[in-house]
């Protein structure tokens, strides 16, 4: 392709081409309101597939416009130029309906402030957090990548409902779903990675997929068959991904639908409580998993124990961030940095029983700890807290099940970043994080005007 690509001739028709569809597009979003809102959410969907979990997904071309090539210094001027080109294309196609749905963006986002401002200091503390890295440059690209995605979910918890939310998060995960039942990737063990990179994210996302879509086919009848088809097949790609936290994590979220039906009807305090409560017990199941009780994790779910690396070197990654930044932490992406070879700030950090050396903590909230230290874990553990007794208000007073969203997001976020990263990271845990912060700040808000 590259060759052809050199041949001037076609290379100015292929321009020629794109020129026109980009103006027969910008004309239909300037004219049709339903068609550009569809343009839009086929955009969004493409950022936030591309970006899916922690690491993204790994078909090429959507590795060439993953936001972090920012953060590698050997990426060519021409990759750089070619997905600013293709962003800022996104960007010029929408100007129309951008025009109309922006107008009130800096309202939205005073309302944002005063719902969650713990997380608003957070963002705050990350954006300053290249002044006290030791590798500021590479903190700085990774706050302005950061600040880029966090742009665009703030803008989506502004203008989606929350059933266009939903509606997002289950074509995404059933395109997910689908895609990796047919690619397979088999990692060296024969466990499916699909298309991410590794076989836990794609076992979390499939847990995601099933309990989306089997509820969906609760709610619509008229799509029930297609929703279990789909159903079906994130429980292929979820017992083929050998995970057996993840085949915890779909009883949980199955159930949880059930559990917050209930909660709908208790008291706002009452319902937080309960909430708790089932947090607390899954949180409990995690622990038991990590524990690596025989019975339950080799012999029932066939899996070995992985997971006890984790809980080895934890201890170690908490006595390093204590030793010199305990409460600012070494910065966003300063932490784990291999290539700086005896001046890495985790050089040592190593499972004693296994030899292995860990890239990231394997815990999204010990990563928060090393990049923004104890004061950035305790704002967003309050900003996580005040999410929770808001998703409950939310739960009450709007339809179920689409109100049931905010708590479901929060719980899989929980249970998922136990025993993997990506919280605060360039994915979908952090988008769909802001989404939900800012929603309910909106939606609070409206509701009390």
């Amino acid at each position: 392709m590259k060759e052809i690509l050199k041949i001037p001739m076609f290379a100015f028709m292929l321009l020629c081409v794109a020129a026109m569809a980009f103006v027969t597009v910008y004309i239909l979003v300037a004219r049709h309101r339903k068609f550009a809102a569809r343009v839009e959410k086929i955009f969004v969907g493409i950022l936030f597939f591309t970006i899916t979990s922690s690491s993204g997904v790994t078909p090429m071309m959507f590795q060439k416009i993953h936001p972090s090539i920012f953060l590698n210094t050997e990426t060519t001027a021409a990759t750089i130029v070619g997905q600013l080109a293709i962003y800022s294309g996104m960007i010029l196609i929408l100007i129309p309906r951008l025009s109309k749905t922006t107008k009130n963006f800096v309202n939205a986002c005073i309302k944002w402030i005063i719902g969650d401002g713990c997380f608003c200091l957070f963002l705050l503390m990350m954006t300053l957090s290249p002044l006290w890295s030791e590798t500021p440059e590479l903190s700085f690209r990774a706050v302005l990548t950061l600040w880029g995605i966090t742009l665009v979910s703030i803008y989506v918890g502004k203008e989606y409902s929350w059933g266009e939310i939903y509606g997002l998060l289950r074509w995404l995960s059933c395109l997910l779903a689908v895609w990796g039942v047919v690619q397979k990737n088999p990692s060296s063990d024969g466990c499916w990675t699909g298309i991410l990179s590794h076989k836990n994210p794609f076992s979390f996302q499939m847990a995601n997929t099933a309990s989306l879509w089997i509820l969906y086919a609760v709610k619509e009848k008229r799509y029930r068959y297609f929703s279990l088809l789909i159903t079906l097949v994130a429980l292929i790609g979820l017992q083929k991904g050998c995970s057996g936290a993840s085949r915890i994590l779909t009883v949980i979220l199955i159930s949880f639908w059930v559990y917050l039906s209930v909660l709908k009807r208790l008291p706002v305090r009452w319902a937080f409580f309960c909430f708790l409560l089932f947090l607390v017990g899954s949180i409990c199941i995690g622990i038991i998993v990590l524990n690596n009780l025989e019975a339950i994790v080799v012999d029932g779910l066939k899996k070995d124990m992985t997971l006890t690396g984790r809980t080895n070197f934890w201890p170690l990654i908490i006595d390093r961030i204590n030793e010199k930044h305990p409460i600012f932490g070494y910065g966003i992406t300063g932490f784990w940095q291999s290539w700086r070879g005896l001046e890495d700030p985790a050089y040592g950090i190593v499972d004693v029983k296994s030899g292995f050396i860990p890239p990231h903590s394997h815990n999204g909230f010990i990563d928060i700890l090393c990049e923004l230290g104890w004061g950035g874990l305790s704002l967003f553990f309050f900003s996580f807290i005040n999410n929770i007794f808001r998703g409950i208000k939310c739960l009450i007073q709007q339809d179920f099940p689409e109100s049931a969203l905010p708590l479901y997001l929060l719980t899989f976020m929980l249970m998922t970043n136990l025993t993997e990263g990506g919280l605060l990271a360039i994915g979908t845990y952090w988008c769909f994080y802001v989404v939900l912060s800012v929603k309910l700040s909106w939606d609070t808000k409206a509701k009390d005007n």
